[in-house]
This record gives structure tokens, C-alpha cells and sequence, in this order.
């Protein structure tokens, strides 16, 4: 079975990349975003293209709909985006879709 949505956030972090901090925030978020049981695949990545001022990138992918709300509104998510996200990236562009 093929996700539902797929939930994907290209960021640049507030520190320069590939420095301790940054490594800090992505393994951080691996830990705590891989221990919500909702997403069917999570997968961490990095810009290799000049095409865009985005250092890194996060993909999600859920099955229903439903199993999406569950993560936006998880706990786990939320003190997530108050405690790391918030504070440690300086830009993003999120993209949450569904295929045709």
C-alpha cells in the first residue's frame, strides 16, 4: 500500500552546516521524531543542489490522513517544534501531499 501523505520540510538551521550544533539537531530529531509511531517512513537528507537556499530536508510518509493528524498533533510533535524546531531553525518551506 502506497502513503497517503507525504509530509516533506526542506530547513536551514540558525547553525552553519555540518557543525557540531547542526549534527546535534539532526540526530536530536531522528531520536525524537523516529519515536512517533504514526509516520510509515522517516527519512533525513541534505541539500546537494545550488537551487535552493535549504540546507537539509525531512520526509515523512503516513498512510492515512488520519495517522498525519495523529503526528501534527502528537505531544511528542509539539514539544518538538516548541523546543527544537522554534528555536534552531532560521527558514523553512513545508510541502504536505497526497498523490493523485
Amino acid at each position: 500500500m502506497k502513503a497517503k501523505v507525504r509530509h516533506m520540510v526542506a530547513f536551514t538551521l540558525i547553525h552553519p552546516k555540518d557543525s557540531p550544533e547542526a549534527k546535534k539537531f539532526i540526530e536530536d530529531s531522528a531520536r525524537i521524531l523516529g519515536s512517533i509511531p504514526y509516520a510509515a517512513e522517516f527519512i533525513q537528507c541534505y541539500e546537494v543542489s545550488p537551487k535552493n537556499n535549504y540546507d537539509y530536508g525531512f520526509s515523512f510518509d503516513f498512510m492515512t490522513e488520519e495517522d498525519y493528524d495523529r503526528y501534527n498533533n502528537d505531544p511528542v510533535h509539539l514539544d518538538y517544534v516548541e523546543q527544537y524546531w522554534k528555536k534552531q531553525v532560521s527558514a523553512f518551506f513545508e510541502m504536505d501531499l497526497c498523490e493523485l
